[in-house]
């Protein structure tokens, strides 16, 4: 499809919605991947793909020791997924922001539960190292046209 085939805009009828948290848990649950976002150590910001688990409140995903995003640990990291329909121009994205842990060694009830999930990573490598996003915070937010889904 291109460009050319897509409806019409309807200027005004967009509906921007805050996703209540119940809502930003159900979306997180009901998938499989998303982009983890950090700052590495030489400051430059990056982002990367990963397929993750959701335990309770808990984001978790695998990596490699000594990648850019093995930096997360003990830093302020955010984690992103979303869905986009680019034809009629709605979607959604759900934010959670903590604090990267690593827990690949931890011997913690909280961190044994969270490794116990099978999480296969799609990307090549070992991916030894587990990563969790300790003391979460979700945000999400819905564009919609007003009229659809009403």
């Amino acid at each position: 499809m291109t460009g050319d085939d897509r409806p019409e805009p309807h200027p005004g009828t967009e509906v921007l919605e805050e996703i209540p948290e119940e809502e930003c848990l159900a979306l997180l649950a009901a998938h499989s991947v998303g982009r983890v976002v950090f700052v590495d150590h030489e400051g430059q910001p990056g982002a990367v793909p990963v397929n993750y688990v959701l335990d309770g409140r808990t984001v978790a995903f695998r990596t490699d020791p000594g990648t850019k995003l093995d930096s997360s640990v003990l830093g302020k990291v955010a984690f992103e997924i979303d869905g986009i329909d680019e034809l009629y121009r709605e979607g959604w994205s759900v934010l959670v922001t903590g604090v990267g842990r690593e827990i690949t060694d931890a011997i913690d009830r909280w961190s044994e539960r969270v490794r116990s999930h099978r999480l296969y990573p799609w990307a090549s490598g070992a991916k030894e190292h587990w990563i969790a996003i300790a003391t979460p915070s979700f945000s999400g937010r819905r564009i919609r046209h007003s009229g659809v889904g009403d």
